[in-house]
């Protein structure tokens, strides 16, 4: 009998770990757009943005929990330590987004 052959399901990039959460955190345009719209208004409410992007608040809430696990925004109260029915305002961690960027502008070969 041959040996059988071991395929991964995908393939990855030397340093593709490098430029992964970037590429989370940018690569849906839902999460883009609410990035855009804090650095430009920052301290909005799950509805205020919303309202803003016309877009469903569970749509906005989805897009801001996988922003605050990739480090992008800030919550004011932190999900920590907010109480249920509390208004949260969120801002842009800027240098995170900053960070964000030029490790996706390096994988990209753009400096």
């Amino acid at each position: 009998m041959g040996q059988t052959e071991i395929v991964p399901r995908y393939t990855r990039p030397a340093n593709s770990e490098y430029a992964e959460d970037p590429i989370k955190a940018f690569g849906n345009m839902m999460q883009a757009t609410i990035i855009g719209y804090l650095r430009k208004n920052p301290a909005q409410t799950r509805a205020e943005i919303a309202d803003a992007l016309e877009i469903p608040k569970m749509t906005v809430s989805n897009g801001l929990e996988k922003l605050l696990d990739v480090g992008l925004i800030i919550a004011d109260p932190p999900r920590d330590v907010a109480i249920r029915g509390q208004r949260v305002r969120y801002t842009v961690d800027d240098a995170q987004v900053t960070e964000m960027v030029m490790r996706l502008n390096q994988v990209l070969g753009e400096f």
